[in-house]
């Protein structure tokens, strides 16, 4: 019942709040006092209520406490259960104030090419005091007047100026040549202060005070003129003409606007006083829905001033979208007056105006037909009334927070389905990232010009990750580091669409990425932690959680070995110095670590040992290290083992540096362990998991273990998975050395060699790799695969063999065929024939007809086809006439024809004439 009435007297005090400040009835004590029980109660339910997102807190000196609904009903809606402090909740505030402001809102691209635009403005306007001097920058035409105008409303609507504050404006070009005029009106002057100054003047700035006051082509202003603004700049100070000896006080907000070249065109003394410029994009380098919007706003307004219905043809509309504007809004502004004028004087007769190539004047339509690109956007008529209004033509849903509220809808319908296990851990994992995936790279696809910013953002970055990659022993792909910096270049556009995942929720994902996503979540929060630190950058819990999956769908390359390693030791970080210094010695990451604590149970050890062996791939051997003797139980306590475990113990860094450079050297866990008995004095155990022996083919080479890989990956791409047979590569003269003592004779039954070289492994069938090739290897072939009983299936494999033994020839002798599309039709030509023809083509003949085939087609592509034949043609052959039925596969495929010369080219190669 206590913790009821603690809740009820939070919502009650936080509806009685009027303002956001501290306040005693909403700390513990305070609400332990009206309720009357202990302090340390009412903390403990409080702090429930914040798990249980019923309530907000705020760490001041005491903590303040909110009813979260409350809260929300009053204020704002928190993004957060804990602020650090009073400030951090009302910059929240203010940002969300400023979000739901309506003065931007009306901004064509408010909330995407002019995003940055508008979110300098207000960081300049909230500065304390009369904010920030604003210098607008830009081309003429791109709205520089409309924005100065939009500040000055938005101070309004923020309460940081008065109603009723003035907002003047100023354009310092109209004065040029007269600049004793134009100081005058800017400053004021005195009664006789030069000829003709018959009483005083009150100045702009003394008229704009406690309001803004804008001038516009600034760059006219004289030296002197700068001179005296950067001082009213330092200290709201200034004199009339003509009052030498009186100073006078204004508070006046300052925006400037030019078009010209800020370092070129004023005083360093004055740039340094206007630490704000902000850059206007020009029509140009505007998105083009926002350059629509701009045409039907304009049409709109030409519509109610006729107070008639318009139509424009798609001809129309479709090159007013093309044009390059030199003079950007502006322009587009007048050329769609002068255009609706045009129609209008022709048909004012008419009950509406329609806008068509007939109806422009000839200049227009000159510019119109030089046109050479033209985006065919439009594809019918557009109406335009007097009522229309400019969200009848526009969708208010942004592409980005489509894609947002979509990607959360997935992970949430994802999770649901794999709570009431309709889907499997791998396949949440795979779908999620591949959504994160696709969802940030189009979120930050950046197709204009890239800004200073950006670059700079980028080389931040990358210094970061960097330092990561090599703390970590990972490598990120160059083009993962753009994304990352775009994320956080132009996050600001769409951070409000991201949904706030709900407590519950955000613990579920959180539980879940801790044991399958562990090392990208370690990784994002290492560079979220530096990134903080050096570009006060702080990522909402939904972010983190997109930006999780996405790092595992970058499929990081992580540099570790097969052979995977775990160092175990009792003391706050013992197992990671350890681990840290042979990983940092042998430049790779050989040993993960488990700092245990000294009171650490058995139970506990096995838990986390049985995790790690589920989250990452030990097929290929474990190498445990521990520092006491009673840890040895594990050899014989890990579930789920799938490759050879050898756990030593007594671990010193002496002992780790040791098996590390084994394992580096790809060592086998039987010598491994052999070695460590005869050089120190260390117990170990070698165990094999419990299960039926697979069957195995080993691949070597002479000149080492890359050519034996290469090896491997043929005859695993040439073997059916039903068949159930694994393939490993091996070094050639370490099999030779030590023969069956290699662990995968103990894990597999090994049924056959292929390799450049014979180890000489007794009662284990050997192939060359030269008979493969040749097809002379068929009998061996058969030999090793005498355990696949269905004979298509050993059909199956000999033609793969022969086939992607013929692929890897193609891949450097075909440049530009796709290879695998080739195949297969030749596969076709090659089956068909030997159906038709009732011939049986040899592995050798296959080889040979693959690379001179893909060749053929190749030549006759690029026109370079066989003009002459010296052998015998055989006009009536029938075989000849099945080869060529056969290869119309081909000439239907690439468009091509096969000549009689071709023909009978592949006839000499098939019949050996």
């Amino acid at each position: 019942m206590s913790k009821n009435k603690v809740l009820a007297i939070l919502a009650a005090n936080t509806e009685a709040v009027e303002k956001i400040a501290p306040e005693e009835y909403l700390t513990a004590e305070g609400i332990s006092e009206m309720v009357g029980i202990q302090r340390n109660t009412t903390s403990q339910y409080l702090n429930e209520f914040i798990k249980e997102g019923l309530a907000i807190k705020v760490k001041s000196r005491p903590a303040l406490f909110y009813h979260k609904a409350t809260f929300e009903e009053r204020f704002f809606e928190p993004q957060q259960a804990v602020y650090d402090g009073f400030s951090q909740l009302l910059d929240e505030k203010r940002n969300n104030d400023s979000k739901n402001s309506e003065v931007f809102s009306s901004v064509i691209g408010a909330h995407s090419s002019l995003q940055m635009v508008v979110d300098q403005i207000k960081a300049s306007v909230y500065y304390p005091g009369t904010g920030l001097p604003i210098m607008f920058h830009g081309d003429t035409g791109v709205g520089k007047s409309l924005l100065a105008r939009k500040t000055y409303e938005f101070c309004v609507e923020q309460g940081l100026v008065e109603p009723e504050a003035p907002f003047l404006e100023l354009n310092c070009a109209q004065y040029y040549h007269n600049e004793e005029l134009l100081s005058s009106i800017l400053f004021g002057y005195k009664k006789g202060a030069f000829t003709g100054a018959e009483e005083n003047q009150v100045g702009l700035l003394e008229a704009a005070d406690q309001g803004v006051l804008f001038l516009d082509e600034c760059h006219r202003l004289s030296p002197e003129s700068q001179e005296k603004l950067f001082t009213f700049i330092d200290n709201q100070h200034f004199s009339r003409m003509g009052e030498n000896n009186k100073l006078r006080k204004s508070k006046v907000r300052l925006i400037f606007a030019t078009t010209e070249d800020i370092q070129d065109n004023f005083l360093r003394t004055f740039v340094r006083r206007i630490p704000i410029t902000i850059n206007i994009p020009s029509l140009q380098e505007r998105t083009s829905q926002e350059i629509s919007e701009y045409i039907y706003t304009f049409l709109i307004q030409e519509s109610r001033k006729f107070n008639k219905e318009i139509i424009v043809t798609p001809w129309i509309m479709n090159r007013l979208m093309s044009l390059n504007y030199r003079d950007n809004v502006g322009e587009l502004k007048n050329l769609i007056k002068i255009i609706c004028a045009g129609a209008y004087g022709r048909q004012n007769n008419q009950k509406q105006v329609i806008i068509s190539a007939e109806s422009l004047e000839e200049s227009l339509m000159s510019r119109f037909l030089s046109l050479k690109e033209i985006d065919n956007i439009e594809d019918t008529d557009l109406l335009v009334s007097p009522e229309s209004q400019i969200t009848d033509f526009i969708h208010t849903d942004t592409a980005e927070s489509l894609m947002i509220n979509g990607i959360f809808k997935v992970f949430e319908k994802l999770f649901q389905q794999y709570q009431i296990e309709e889907v499997t851990e791998e396949y949440l994992v795979q779908q999620l990232s591949r959504e994160a995936t696709t969802v940030v790279e189009m979120l930050v696809y950046e197709d204009n010009e890239e800004k200073n910013t950006l670059k700079l953002l980028r080389n931040t970055v990358k210094e970061l990750v960097n330092f990561l990659e090599s703390s970590f022993f990972i490598k990120m792909r160059g083009n993962s580091i753009v994304a990352l910096t775009s994320y956080l270049y132009k996050r600001s556009s769409f951070i409000f669409d991201i949904p706030k995942l709900s407590q519950k929720q955000l613990e579920e994902i959180k539980e879940f990425i801790s044991i399958n996503l562990l090392m990208e979540s370690k990784l994002l929060n290492a560079l979220l932690e530096l990134l903080e630190s050096k570009l006060d950058v702080t990522l909402t819990d939904s972010e983190k959680v997109l930006l999780t999956f996405y790092l595992k769908g970058l499929d990081l390359e992580v540099k570790k070995p097969e052979v995977r390693g775990v160092i175990l030791a009792h003391g706050f970080s013992t197992a990671s110095s350890i681990a840290d210094v042979v990983n940092r010695f042998m430049d790779e990451h050989l040993f993960d670590s488990f700092d245990m604590p000294f009171n650490v149970s058995l139970e506990k050890v096995k838990e986390y040992m049985n995790h790690y062996i589920k989250s990452n791939d030990c097929s290929k051997g474990l190498v445990i290290l521990a520092d006491m003797g009673s840890l040895m139980f594990l050899a014989d306590s890990m579930e789920q083992l799938s490759g050879p475990l050898l756990i030593m113990n007594n671990v010193t860094t002496q002992q780790a540096l040791f098996v590390g450079e084994m394992l580096k050297k790809k060592t086998d866990l039987e010598i491994i362990a052999e070695k460590i008995a005869d050089h120190m004095p260390f117990e170990y155990k070698m165990t094999y998991p419990a299960k039926e022996q697979e069957l195995m083919i080993v691949t070597v080479c002479q000149t080492g273990l890359g050519a034996a890989q290469q090896l491997k990956e043929f005859l695993q791409s040439s073997i059916p998975e039903e068949t159930g047979f694994h393939v490993e590569a091996v070094d050639y003269h370490y099999l030779k050395k030590y023969g069956r003592e290699n662990s995968l004779f103990k894990m597999y039954e090994v049924q056959g060699i292929v390799g450049t070289a014979d180890p000489g492994v007794a009662d284990i069938p050997y192939v060359a790799l030269e008979d493969l090739i040749s097809g002379h290897g068929q009998e061996m072939i058969d030999r090793i695969f005498s355990e696949v009983k269905d004979e298509q299936i050993r059909k199956t494999i000999n033609n793969n063999l022969v086939r992607n033994l013929s692929i890897e020839r193609l891949i450097s002798a075909v440049t530009i065929l796709d290879v695998k599309r080739v195949i297969s039709y030749i596969d076709e030509v090659m089956d068909r024939f030997e159906r038709h023809a009732k011939f049986t083509l040899t592995n050798s003949k296959k080889a040979i007809l693959y690379v001179h085939i893909a060749g053929l087609v190749e030549r006759l592509i690029r026109n370079q086809e066989v003009t002459h034949y010296s052998g015998e043609t055989r006009p009536q052959d029938r075989k000849l006439m099945i080869l060529s039925e056969s290869l119309e596969i081909l000439e239907s495929a690439y468009n091509i024809e096969i000549s009689e010369y071709e023909l009978n080219y592949l006839y000499d190669i098939i019949f050996d004439c």
